[in-house]
């Protein structure tokens, strides 16, 4: 992930418009549902260059447009009092835990963390698969471990083991750990919108959170980023096929160009429900 970050950092900031087509940049087109291939080259339209931009934001926790992103904090700590700039986060190789309610982390020692507070270990630190009898949610969203207690979570996963997805090496790691448990016993909770979809079925995970009422969902609800739908184009195409998710629930999404993150769900208190991943 880092080798894609850095490259469009350094696009964006040679203010170019185009790029050579190679593997590189089909990967980071792909992810980022962006640039359309001409000839040998690659370009980018003004709403693709800020999704690029978006995308590090996302990724990195930075805005590759304010400037260079040295790999070491300490260089970084020195020319300014914001490290959090340097694109070797020191978060990019933990991995995010929480729980609803609190309550004890599946890490060697056992920790025990209070409710609304999460605790981040390096992947050596995490107990074999075998040894964790939780149901383990993976969420897209880091941030939102911190609202854990104010979703409203379906009943039966009680209080459950919340992890954040990751970025840079923690993905790699985490998914590694995911795949040593039984599908059932993973849940994905992303976005809901085609990408968040999409990024869902890709987890092994054998059940997804979606809201409660997601067929009374429209375009205009007032927190529907109808522009962020709108640049999902390719997870749109792939949902349309999606037969892992039912056809009402894929063909309503579409149709009413939903895009709601998880961020608005959980301030809005939307009930959230459990579907199979087939």
């Amino acid at each position: 992930m880092r080798r894609e970050l850095e490259a469009i950092h350094k696009f964006l900031t040679s203010h170019r418009k185009d790029v050579a087509d190679n593997a590189l940049w089909r990967r980071i087109t792909e992810i980022t549902e962006t640039g359309t291939t001409v000839g040998k080259r690659i370009k980018f339209t003004p709403r693709d260059l800020e999704r690029l931009r978006q995308h590090v934001i996302r990724e990195g926790g930075v805005d590759p447009t304010l400037g260079g992103l040295p790999r070491d904090r300490a260089i970084q700590a020195d020319r300014t009092s914001d490290e959090k700039l340097a694109l070797g986060g020191v978060f990019e190789s933990l991995i995010l835990f929480t729980r609803p309610e609190g309550g004890p982390i599946p890490v060697k020692g056992n920790p025990t963390i209070p409710s609304g507070s999460f605790l981040s270990v390096n992947a050596m630190e995490l107990l074999e698969p075998n040894d964790v009898s939780d149901t383990v949610v993976v969420m897209e969203n880091g941030r939102s471990l911190l609202s854990a207690p104010d979703i409203k979570w379906p009943e039966e996963l009680g209080n459950p083991l919340v992890v954040y997805k990751g970025h840079g090496s923690s993905q790699k790691q985490l998914m590694e750990w995911l795949q040593g448990f039984p599908r059932e016993r993973i849940v994905a909770y992303f976005d809901f919108d085609p990408a968040g979809l999409m990024m869902a079925i890709r987890y092994p995970a054998g059940k997804l959170l979606i809201p409660e009422q997601w067929n009374t969902l429209n375009q205009n609800d007032p927190g529907n980023k109808l522009k962020e739908f709108h640049v999902q184009s390719v997870s749109v195409s792939q949902l349309r096929e999606a037969n892992q998710l039912p056809v009402d629930l894929r063909l309503h999404v579409i149709d009413n160009k939903l895009a709601l993150t998880q961020e608005y769900m959980t301030a809005k208190r939307f009930g959230l429900e459990l579907l199979s991943i087939i």
